[in-house]
């Protein structure tokens, strides 16, 4: 895949590209190829618990 963006470094931004299929999108959503999906899910989803990042909705009852 050509994708390409932006990594900032202490040198400045410079271009990268993907060595696969995951790509981040123009409104900087990240898409993941099906050899590191569950990987990177399970990473995030990790650091989402370990930020506590999340709130437990309760549903209103009727």
């Amino acid at each position: 895949m050509s994708e390409q963006y932006s990594k900032g470094t202490i040198e400045g931004d410079k271009k990268t590209e993907w060595i696969c299929g995951c790509f981040q999108t123009t409104d900087n959503y990240f898409k993941f190829c099906s050899t590191h999906n569950l990987t990177l899910q399970k990473a995030i989803q990790d650091q989402v618990d370990e930020l506590d990042m999340t709130t437990i909705v309760e549903e209103e009852s009727n």
